[in-house]
Formats: structure tokens, sequence, C-alpha cells
């Protein structure tokens, strides 16, 4: 397996034919007056994805899936939440699969199953910090309109965690810096995937959560500062020396648009 960070939580997993997507969202620019908005280069990654998944019904991880996917040939696998979402916004019954904790399917070679996960508690630092971002008038205004879309794109507490396995290689999924104390993951994953954004001082609160999971190695997405002023970039370096040092494994924030082969995981 092969996998590309598109931003966010936005992935994408290539193994032989098969490419899936995981909540492909990319992006709002500040003063972007249609969040839905999507390029044309984003959208061309349309026609080489045959199944998206998503993790949770936030809109940083749906709502430009209508503009992406909508009508093609994709299916997207998704809780009630999301799905009804989707639907309300044009997408398809037939292209929507409703899945909950304990499903699994193959796709290709790739076997996924799904578990409970937890989305990340935000602290009252980091919610002071960010009101004090829209400030700004002109970071106001756009910062109400995500403001709205927050409220149009609820999570319901559906949080998914995935596990991939192709070839012998184990890759896990998370969509946020959450999990579910009364889930039982696996662990030993080859390679996990760990939103690193949320707290205000994340460094402890993440190494617990690799702690628990005790991959081989990790990369870090959604640290970026993709949606304006609700989000800033989270510099990564002291976690990544941290898990390093304390547990001895291997971890990297993912660079845009750089390709990451499960054969060869990060040193």
């Amino acid at each position: 397996m092969k996998l590309q960070w598109y931003g966010t939580a936005a992935l994408l997993v290539f193994d032989n034919e098969t490419v899936l997507a995981f909540d492909p969202f990319f992006g709002i620019r500040l003063g972007e007056k249609n969040p839905e908005r999507v390029s044309m280069k984003d959208a061309g990654l349309a026609v080489l994805v045959s199944d998206v998944f998503v993790t949770h019904g936030h809109f940083d991880h749906i709502i430009q899936i209508p503009a992406v996917f909508s009508g093609g040939k994709a299916v997207i696998h998704a809780t009630a939440t999301p799905c009804d979402t989707l639907k309300s916004r044009g997408v398809p019954e037939r292209q929507l699969d409703r899945i909950a904790p304990g499903w699994s399917g193959t796709f290709g070679k790739i076997n996924i199953t799904a578990y409970h996960g937890r989305h990340c508690v935000f602290d009252t630092p980091l919610v002071i910090k960010t009101a004090l971002r829209y400030l700004h008038p002109f970071r106001l205004s756009h910062g109400l309109r995500l403001l709205r879309c927050n409220r149009e794109f609820p999570e319901n507490g559906e949080i998914l965690f995935y596990e991939l396995e192709s070839g012998g290689k184990r890759l896990q999924i998370m969509g946020s810096m959450g999990l579910d104390p009364e889930e039982t993951y696996p662990t030993g994953a080859d390679l996990l995937i760990l939103p690193y954004q949320g707290k205000s001082n994340p460094v402890e609160y993440a190494a617990s959560l690799v702690e628990r999971l005790q991959p081989k190695a990790v990369l870090l997405d959604h640290y970026d500062d993709s949606f304006p002023p609700m989000t800033a970039q989270v510099r990564t370096a002291a976690f990544e020396q941290y898990i390093a040092e304390k547990q001895n494994i291997p971890c990297r924030a993912m660079e845009r648009g750089t390709s990451y082969d499960m054969e060869e995981l990060p040193t």
C-alpha cells in the first residue's frame, strides 16, 4: 500500500489498481465564500477513486464530497449521520453505504475494518486562543461562515477508526485525535496516521494514544492551517522527538502531496 496526504485528514490509499479516499477535504481559503468549492485538480482525483471512507461527519471531512464525487462511480462509506448530511446535499442514495463500528469489507486486496473512535475534546485555552483569531473583521465574517458549517455538519458521536491490511502490512487511520476508552483496538500496526490537532498542549495527550496502539511508525496529518481562522498550523517537532525518545517509535509530519510507501516506513 502507498498513501498520499492532501491536507487536513484527506488521504488517498493506493494498492495496485485500487484507489481509496479517506475524508477528502482540501481546505478552505480565508475569505472563500463557497466552502464547497474545490479546484479542478482536486476534483480530478474522483476519476481514480472507487470508494470513499468517512471517519465522521464534520464539515472538514465531508463538505466537498458532493462537489467531487456526487453522480460518479465512487461509493461513500460512512455512518448514518454523515450519510444523511450528504444525501441532503445531493449525493444519490445509490452512492451511500451506511456502516457502523464492527463493519468490515474487502476492496481489491485491501481488507478494512471499522472500530469505534472518539473525537478530540478541545480544551479551554485552545478554544479561547481560537476565538481571538476571529477579532479582525475580515476573519470574523469568514469565521462565522465556518461556524454555520459546523452546525450544519454534525458528527453525532459517530466516529470511526479504520484499520487496513494488505500484503501483510497493517495501516490504521484516525480522523480525530481521540480513542474510545471502551473499544479494543488491534495493536502493533505497521503505520498509524494520527491527526495532530485539537489540544493546546498536545504532546503528552497524543503520546498516550500512541502508547495505547503501539504502532511501529507514526505519520501526522490534520496539523495544518486548512480552514483559518478556525485552524492554525501546529508545530510537530516536539511530539516527533518525544515519541522517538520516550517510545522508540519513528514519527514525522506528512508533507502534502508526498507519496508514502508502507514498505518504506519512517525511520
